[in-house]
């Protein structure tokens, strides 16, 4: 038995069954142009839903409104369609089905115990529940995170908040942010009641806020030169360059111009994006004399490239290539895009390269989205981060600024500069304090160039892992566990009751 909550506010839920499902349908709008194209409405995406689920009839009601809004949150990433339609709707229900669990943890423990610790309970739980649907779009074989913090990275007056990812992650920052929407919710619906636990939520956003200007993230030690090579190039001339010899050589004649550009200013680090050449470049010499740095060239080149072993199997690599053009070490993408590379085999494990440049961490693509890579590289020693990407496929679509503000979090949770390569952009420099130094925009070939600086030591969150969402579930359990002890409380007091009343209940 769900019984109903035990406050009331000044707000009376009296919402006809339209009006929920319209206020989870603005929610989902809400939430998928926070994920995509303008991250501040995180702060109140979910106050409708809240005001939705708030009396909800039913634990199904609760669960269907809840799915509505992560399947509408999903369908915001339309720029994959061109990897196929059946991703864009497998992902809007998997989206979905995470939103389902919300649904259904807020209707079984929001409002389900009296007293202080109650109202502190019901203002933390709609944060509490988003992080755990955050962090479950982050595990697994198949996830796809959909999250708050990768749409601010770019918003300057929230990146003070951005400082608290070093040491909770990522996803401490989306907690933080949807504690924002509990506590409009609360303050703007409910009244005297949870005044004080909102307006205490509300000084604890304050003081993270205030700490992260007063002490941002540091920015590192030895500087080196970096520079990225964009050829800007579309992926209909990388399908062309498989069939026709001419275009081949296009791709090859566009990266060889741009890398000479990039060696003649000698920096100490040259990156390339994802698969830049797919020709056997490594079995190549004359490809290889082309492509890589020469003797008297002072530069390391992390060239992204495919090649096959003894075996047959083909990999998706960064490879690194000293002055003179041999290798010195490589890295094979570890998490493959599901079904879309099939046709290559995972690396291993994410190990850092060592090079004169310093130990250099490469995630390729997809990688960069997901935690688990940077912080395994950063926990091995890695000092610098490159991101190798080919985003061309989401065409002019914002999917590929969402891709570069997930890698600018990857930057602020490792304490690492990150310097984002794309195959037709966005190619970007980005301080561990989430700012970029210079961009070159989408299909615009031509060299970036700067300065980076080297850090070593682990930040809390590169020590200690998913520690937030550990502290969450715990906090979760809590509330379930006070939930059921009140419940038992309730039902012991009517049962009581009617024994002294003399009152049948059927």
């Amino acid at each position: 038995m769900i019984v109903a909550p035990t406050h009331a506010g000044r707000w009376a839920p009296a919402l006809c069954a339209e009006a929920r499902w319209a206020l989870a349908a603005l929610s989902g709008l809400l939430n998928g142009a926070a994920f995509i194209y303008f991250g501040p409405l995180a702060l109140v995406a979910n106050v409708p839903l809240l005001c939705a689920l708030w009396g909800a009839r039913s634990a199904t009601q609760a669960a269907l409104l809840g799915g509505l809004v992560g399947v509408l949150g999903g369908a915001h990433i339309y720029g994959i369609l061109d990897y196929g339609a059946w991703i864009l709707v497998a992902f809007s229900l998997y989206t979905g089905s995470q939103m389902v669990i919300y649904g259904l943890l807020m209707r079984l423990l929001w409002g389900r115990v009296a007293g202080p610790a109650g109202k502190a309970i019901d203002v933390a739980l709609p944060a509490l529940v988003w992080a755990l649907t955050e962090w479950i779009r982050t595990i697994g074989p198949l996830s796809m995170p959909a999250s708050y913090v990768g749409g601010i990275a770019d918003v300057g007056w929230l990146r003070p908040w951005l400082a608290l990812a070093p040491h909770t992650g990522g996803l401490g920052v989306s907690t933080l942010l949807a504690l924002c929407g509990s506590v409009v919710w609360h303050l703007a619906f409910v009244g005297r009641s949870h005044r004080p636990a909102a307006l205490g939520a509300a000084g604890f956003i304050g003081l993270v806020g205030v700490a992260g200007v007063v002490a941002p993230p540091p920015l590192g030690e030895r500087t080196i030169t970096v520079a990225g090579v964009q050829g800007g190039l579309a992926n209909a001339q990388y399908r062309a360059a498989q069939a026709d010899p001419a275009a081949m050589r296009d791709v090859v004649a566009t990266y060889e111009a741009l890398t000479r550009q990039a060696l003649a200013a000698r920096p100490d680090l040259v990156v390339w994006p994802e698969t830049a050449v797919r020709a056997p470049v490594l079995e190549t010499a004359a490809l290889r004399a082309r492509l890589f740095p020469r003797a008297d060239d002072t530069s390391t080149l992390i060239a992204g490239l495919v090649a096959r072993d003894a075996e047959g199997r083909g990999y998706n690599l960064a490879v690194a290539i000293a002055p003179g053009g041999d290798e010195i070490g490589r890295q094979a993408k570890v998490r493959l895009v599901p079904g879309v590379e099939a046709h290559f085999t995972p690396g291993p494990a994410w190990r850092p390269i060592a090079t004169p440049a310093g130990r250099i961490g490469a995630l390729i693509c997809l990688e960069s989205v997901y935690p688990i890579g940077a912080r395994a590289l950063a926990a091995r020693g890695a000092e610098l981060l490159v991101v190798m990407s080919n985003d061309a496929g989401f065409g002019r679509s914002p999917i590929t600024d969402h891709m570069t503000r997930r890698a600018a979090i990857r930057a602020v949770e490792t304490g690492r500069w990150l310097l984002r390569v794309g195959q037709a952009g966005i190619t970007t420099l980005i301080d561990p304090r989430g700012r970029a130094h210079g961009a070159l925009g989408l299909f615009e070939p031509g060299v970036l160039r700067g300065e980076a600086r080297l850090r070593s030591d682990p930040t809390l969150y590169v020590r200690w892992g998913d520690w937030w969402m550990g502290l969450c579930g715990a906090l979760l359990l809590l509330a379930a566990a006070l939930a059921l002890r009140s419940r038992r409380v309730s039902a012991r007091s009517t049962t009581k009751m009617n024994q002294n009343t003399g009152t049948k209940i059927t």
